[in-house]
């Protein structure tokens, strides 16, 4: 059986009423029996004896008393209804017995910013409504408070501790708040408020510091081992970063492309310590740049399933300007800048667990479970494709270690190309005009192609050509 709370309230105008029923209607549906005059109280009942009976009722588990400053006055004054509850309540506020049976709601605050509240609840924790950015966070600290259902339940104890819990703290309340937020506005207005969007990033970026490694051990195996527990570490955070991109990439939702373009152009300030000194190893930054790609490859994927080819089109044909702390002047780059070979990964992948390509097994076995393995190896697949059409020299291309993985050896996405109506639609990603603009790209690849890409030295695994994942003479030929 639900909880059973009753809601104190003075009745205003008809957005403040209806503001209440909303409220009532939300908790009825995750399981909470609210008690409201606008429901419960019948024609001909005494308003006054209905409300000292919901307040000392023992079936009342909660009471909400939603205070703004009309009821602020009426309850200071001892006006009307709201002057009669707070004669009921007071002496229950004071007493010793079930003092948190009663919870302040604060949807207004003054001209000095203080919370509107009664004399007698002044003094009292309240959970804060006044902000509408911040709805989603007070609503659900409010329906932890009645299910009695903390936010952090005590989780089973472990046996072993990993080294990396006491070398990375993070606190990702504020992130998760930041989310929740961007969530709220979306569901009433398609077109996100760059300042949400910018909030979380900044965070994002913040938060990100957290995992630099305070030394790097010597040997490859311990700094491997090391390597790939910060990366577990962060997972927690790139599931929040994935969130995000879930949300803005969403095809309903108006978003500025600049932002997502721009948060990656951040990826040369974490090759270098923030401090401005003279020294540094280079390897306490291997980290990073296994973040910065791995994330590019998630925000790929997630785009392209959720149909947003704009956007993946303008991440990967868009140049950034890279930010570097240390130089003033860059040339703007392609997306592949985010491409790296992780020797030290590799080495250590090699040598521990005989992987083929150690980036390639880590971010196949480490996938979040908002993107399938299937989605991710076709963005990192696309990125490929993507670099040798528009290739200028071989330093701008980009290596889809995870494609090793790809058991079908081939992607729908790419087959469906043979569909006028698909590559209608994706032909933006390939930055063509028409159907014989990438013909022509994909046969000119084949004129030029010599040596098929392998994956190091190891056998005969390969990548295939860009021409035989995307077959130039079926392109837009059906329906």
């Amino acid at each position: 059986m639900g909880k059973k709370i009753f809601i104190s309230y003075s009745w205003g105008n008809k957005e403040h009423q209806d503001w209440i029923v909303n409220l009532g209607t939300r908790l009825m549906s995750d399981t909470v029996d609210v008690v409201l005059d606008r429901w419960s109280l019948k024609d001909g009942h005494d308003i006054f004896s209905f409300m000292e009976e919901m307040v000392n009722s023992e079936e009342i588990f909660r009471v909400l008393i939603i205070s703004n400053s009309k009821y602020q006055e009426k309850a200071d004054e001892r006006e009307g209804g709201v002057g009669t509850e707070t004669q009921i309540i007071t002496p229950k506020i004071y007493s010793n017995q079930k003092q948190d049976k009663f919870i302040p709601i604060v949807l207004e605050r003054d001209e000095n910013g203080n919370p509107c509240l009664p004399i007698y609840l002044s003094s009292r924790k309240y959970i804060d409504f006044s902000r509408e950015e911040n709805f989603e966070d007070s609503y659900e600290e409010l329906l932890r408070n009645i299910l009695e259902t903390p936010s952090i339940p005590k989780p089973k104890l472990g046996i072993n501790a990993p080294v990396y819990i006491t070398e990375n703290k993070i606190n990702l309340s504020e992130i998760n708040s930041k989310i929740r937020t961007i969530e709220n506005q979306i569901k009433r207005n398609p077109k996100i408020n760059p300042k949400y969007t910018v909030d979380f990033i900044e965070a994002f970026l913040e938060n990100l510091w957290e995992f630099q490694p305070d030394e790097v051990p010597r040997d490859i195996n311990s700094f491997g081992e090391k390597l790939v527990e910060t990366l577990k570490a962060y997972k927690p955070l790139r599931e929040d970063f994935i969130k995000f991109i879930e949300l803005i990439t969403s095809i309903e939702v108006e978003i500025d492309t600049d932002i997502i373009i721009e948060f990656f152009e951040n990826a040369p300030i974490y090759e270098k310590p923030r401090e401005d000194i003279n020294s540094w190893n280079p390897a306490k930054f291997d980290v990073f740049k296994i973040i910065f790609q791995e994330l590019f490859i998630y925000v790929i994927a997630v785009s392209l399933k959720n149909r947003n080819y704009n956007l993946t089109s303008d991440l990967l044909n868009s140049k950034y300007y890279t930010k570097d702390a240390y130089s003033r002047t860059q040339e703007p780059k392609k997306f592949s800048f985010l491409y790296n070979y992780h020797q030290n990964l590799e080495t250590y992948m090699n040598s521990v667990y005989k992987k083929i390509t150690g980036f390639g097994d880590y971010i196949v076995t480490n996938l979040s479970e908002q993107v399938s393995k299937e989605n991710i190896i076709l963005a990192d697949t696309l990125c490929y494709v993507i670099s040798y059409l528009h290739c200028e020299n071989i330093y701008e291309t980009w290596f889809p270690n995870s494609h090793l993985y790809n058991q079908q050896n081939k992607f729908t996405f790419f087959e469906k190309i043979s569909s006028k109506k698909h590559f209608e639609k994706v032909k933006v990603i390939f930055d063509v005009e028409d159907e014989n603009e990438l013909k022509e790209r994909l046969l000119k690849l084949k004129s030029s192609s010599s040596e098929r890409i392998r994956y190091g030295n190891r056998g005969f695994e390969y990548i295939p050509f860009v021409y035989e994942i995307i077959n130039p003479e079926t392109i837009a030929t059906y329906r």
